[in-house]
């Protein structure tokens, strides 16, 4: 069901290009590569670099509970042979405490990682189709589209493709912001 969506969209997107350049060839219409244009953003390469500083000191307080748990374990096993069945008992369940524990604590770092991932690309990209939309409308187009890796844009003439000057200017007035507001 979702991938005939996809493809119903598709021919849609299709059929409505098809029909804007029928309908009036003076409009202006480009395109812009939208991957390349996200990830060759100075302001997304900043971001990406502070979230991976973020997710390292992250992990690495999951590697230090890892190593807690490991020494303990190791501890228990070195002092198996001295232990009554009850201490035995008693240890065997702190160990399966701080194993879950250590699981739980884990699962939530994985999950605030993908949330900050998530709303970190939000922002970029609302940033970047911000800028896209204030720079259609100086420079006079009617429509920019943006490709992606499906192939939304089978062909283009290459004067159409306007990635690389709307990333020149999307850079230039990123580096021109003020670093409080980034």
């Amino acid at each position: 069901m979702n991938k005939t969506m996809s493809y119903i969209n598709f021919f849609i997107l299709i059929g409505f290009i098809c029909a804007y350049f029928f309908y009036d060839k003076s409009m202006p219409v480009r395109y812009v590569r939208s991957a390349d244009l996200i990830y060759n953003f100075q302001g997304m390469k900043e971001a990406q670099k502070k979230q991976e500083r973020k997710t390292v000191a992250l992990k690495s307080n999951v590697d230090t509970l890892q190593i807690q748990f490991q020494k303990a374990v190791n501890q228990y096993n070195q002092d198996f042979p001295h232990l009554s069945k009850e201490e035995r008992t008693q240890r065997e369940n702190l160990l399966a405490l701080q194993r879950e524990n250590y699981r739980k604590y884990t699962q939530q770092i994985n999950e605030s990682i993908q949330e900050q991932d998530q709303k970190l690309t939000e922002g970029v990209l609302n940033q970047v189709n911000v800028f896209v939309e204030d720079y259609a409308k100086k420079k006079g187009y009617d429509l920019v589209l943006g490709t992606t890796a499906s192939g939304n844009i089978l062909f283009a003439k290459n004067y159409m493709d306007i990635t690389n000057e709307v990333l020149e200017a999307l850079n230039k007035d990123y580096s021109s912001t003020p670093s409080e507001t980034k």
